[in-house]
């Protein structure tokens, strides 16, 4: 718990005599610990920004990860994802499990409300991308792994990694992120709004010009 409170992932290494000639089943039972490591994955110094930039978009930004509660909640607010008062007490955390147990009425009632998902299983990232979709959310969904697939092809717009990410995932997605940082997407809502905004501008002039020059006409 204090490891993931301090963003570490704890891994535990334990010791157990086998028989180096046979197949045999490694017992829960009778391990000798040589102890415990925290694995410590920090967040890249422009996610925060980001994130910050996101949510100043009008973007609402939530994570969704395998990592347990504590770590989970450590790295969000870190990333700015979560606010320092929001936890699990206000609906802002939740595992992964007690989601997939609410009724639909419940996960759509909830899922606004949720920042973060800890402990989530391919089958919680789907349910939450299918909530907010029903909501009438654009969703775009970002992920790099074998458990981020079934969502990234439910999202509406799915973000693959170019680097990481599967290959598979690159030819049928939407976007791969080339850097792999997500700095990158903030780049993208960007330019993309601008390029929205100039669309706009100029069906807007061509429409004034040809009105014009017709009331000219007749």
């Amino acid at each position: 718990m204090e490891a993931g409170k301090r963003k570490r992932r704890p891994t535990v290494l334990v010791l157990e005599d086998v028989n180096p000639n046979g197949q045999q089943k490694i017992q829960d039972n009778g391990l000798i610990l040589l102890g415990l490591v925290g694995l410590k994955d920090p967040c890249r110094p422009s996610v925060k920004t980001a994130v910050e930039d996101c949510q100043y978009a009008g973007v609402n930004v939530k994570m969704t990860t395998g990592d347990n509660v504590f770590t989970a909640t450590a790295i969000a607010n870190e990333c700015r994802i979560l606010k320092l008062n929001e936890e699990m007490d206000d609906g802002s955390v939740v595992e992964g499990v007690t989601f997939r147990n609410y009724t639909e009425k419940e996960r759509m009632e909830k899922v606004d409300k949720i920042c973060v998902m800890a402990r989530s299983s391919p089958l919680d990232k789907i349910f939450i991308v299918q909530c907010l979709k029903k909501k009438g959310h654009v969703v775009a969904v970002t992920g790099d792994g074998t458990n981020d697939a079934p969502a990234l092809k439910e999202a509406d717009i799915g973000i693959s990694m170019g680097i990481q990410g599967m290959e598979v995932a690159k030819e049928s997605l939407d976007i791969v992120n080339l850097d792999d940082n997500f700095a990158s997407l903030a780049t993208v809502l960007r330019w993309e709004r601008c390029v929205y905004n100039n669309i706009q501008k100029f069906i807007q002039f061509q429409l004034t010009v040809n009105v014009a020059h017709l009331q000219s006409t007749l």
